[in-house]
């Protein structure tokens, strides 16, 4: 069972040059760093505080408190009111966002370079002095319950969130979705919210990067003038080793009826900062990272499986997952799940071809410069080196980190990182029609609810 690249597709170009601007890091006396990315000629300037407040500085009995503060922000101030903010937010012309992940939150705007200061002033009130309003919270707190709800009635959206759930134990941070499950997040209350952002939203752990057209002594001294005098640091974000159940499983989430089944195939992957970080970078996209991937020439092109398969990497600062994902026809759930594992244990057992490599090399290279086309990707460029401490050049040098990417190193990751016995595979269809011919292929599953 062999994959080939296709002899009739052109050959890639060289791709075209491209120097990530020069960063200058300054630091404020209460330990706010300040990371500035001057755009010459940009039409457009962009102003993203990242602040340690993400979902793993919040305890599990309050999952989802995190998401719900960094979107309460952008619901008003002790100033203005909800409807005064967004006339505010107007009458400048620049976007606001709040919103959080596992490893940080972050409030945003962009706004033209000359509203780039009253910007950072509102921006520095929506964060400090939060309105946090009774009827604003009761109403994202039921549209984050809804959306948790409508999402498992998506079966691709539930397969994701029982992957996660079958993955890690239960001691595991990361065995939910960062957002919250329906039990923590009823649970929450506007205490919560106010306890959450009084202890984490503070500058002792933050960073404030701003891109685009600008004077770096102006944005200082806005900086200086709204952002100085905010103290404190927060207790940051919980350490942990996320740890897979362990053992290879098979699980079917039972959805009676299904006409397809997801299919999700993996197990914890590797933090952010895992020196193996590049060689896994190739590895992901050689197997369902671009259009000409393994899964996807195999499953899609070949034999007509699926309208697309995807593998790869999710580092952050824990191991988070690596995962292999289709959805297919039901009736080929079982020998789709024996591709994707064959396709896995392909990638151990030889190295790729180095013009399969180059293909897969040179798609990454080449996209590189399409992520800091506008100045919102490049102040989102900073943010990983601001939030897991990557080195001043990682950009200059990230090019040639691929492109250092060999052969072997793809399949020293593969047999460091991708352990057959350890693998987690679980399918979300109609258990009653699937079950038979998965167990057949690749042993005895556990049959679950979605509930």
């Amino acid at each position: 069972m062999t994959t080939t690249v296709n002899p009739l597709r052109p050959a890639a170009g060289s791709p075209r040059p491209y120097d990530f601007p020069d960063v200058e890091r300054r630091e404020l006396d209460n330990g706010l760093t300040v990371w500035l990315v001057p755009l010459e000629g940009a039409t457009m300037a962009n102003a993203h505080l990242l602040v340690d407040a993400g979902a793993s500085a919040e305890d599990e009995d309050h999952g989802g408190v995190a998401a719900l503060t960094a979107h309460l922000l952008v619901t008003g101030t002790r100033r203005l009111d909800a409807s005064a903010f967004a006339e505010a937010t107007e009458r400048l012309g620049i976007d606001v966002s709040s919103e959080s992940s596992w490893d940080s939150a972050r409030a945003a705007f962009q706004a033209l370079p000359e509203h780039l200061e009253s910007g950072i002033e509102l921006m520095a009130e929506m964060v400090r002095e939060p309105r946090l309003d009774a009827g604003e919270f009761s109403r994202l707190k039921a549209e984050r319950l809804n959306e948790i709800l409508q999402a498992r009635a998506e079966p691709g959206r539930l397969a994701d969130e029982m992957f996660l759930r079958q993955l890690y134990t239960a001691d595991t941070p990361y065995r939910r979705l960062s957002g919250g499950t329906p039990e923590t997040v009823g649970a929450l209350t506007l205490d919560d919210v106010r306890a959450f952002h009084a202890a984490n939203w503070l500058p002792g752990r933050s960073h404030l990067v701003v891109a685009g057209s600008f004077d770096a002594e102006a944005v200082m001294r806005a900086a200086q003038m709204r952002l100085g005098d905010w103290e404190g640091a927060g207790p940051g974000h919980r350490s942990f080793t996320a740890r897979g159940v362990g053992g290879r499983r098979v699980v079917i989430v039972d959805r009676p009826g299904s006409v397809q089944s997801e299919l999700r195939i993996g197990l914890p992957g590797i933090t952010r900062t895992d020196p193996r970080y590049f060689p896994a970078l190739v590895l992901g996209a050689l197997l369902g990272g671009v259009f000409g991937s393994r899964l996807n020439l195999r499953l899609r092109e070949e034999l007509g499986y699926t309208y697309g398969a995807r593998a790869g990497f999710d580092p952050r600062r824990a191991e988070g997952p690596f995962s292999a994902a289709s959805a297919v026809q039901t009736e080929v759930t079982a020998p789709s799940i024996t591709e994707i594992l064959a396709q896995l244990d392909r990638v151990r057992e030889a190295a790729p071809e180095m013009d399969e490599l180059l293909e897969v090399r040179d798609f990454l290279v080449g996209i590189f410069p399409l992520r800091f086309e506008t100045t919102g990707g490049v102040a989102a460029a900073i943010e990983p080196m601001a939030v897991y401490g990557l080195p001043a050049d990682y950009w200059q040098t990230y090019r040639a980190r691929l492109e250092a990417v060999q052969p072997d190193d793809v399949r020293a990751a593969a047999l460091d990182l991708i352990h057959p016995d350890q693998l987690l595979i679980l399918a979300t269809g109609d258990a009653a029609r699937i079950r038979a011919d998965v167990e057949a292929a690749v042993g005895p599953a556990e049959v679950v609810s979605p509930d």
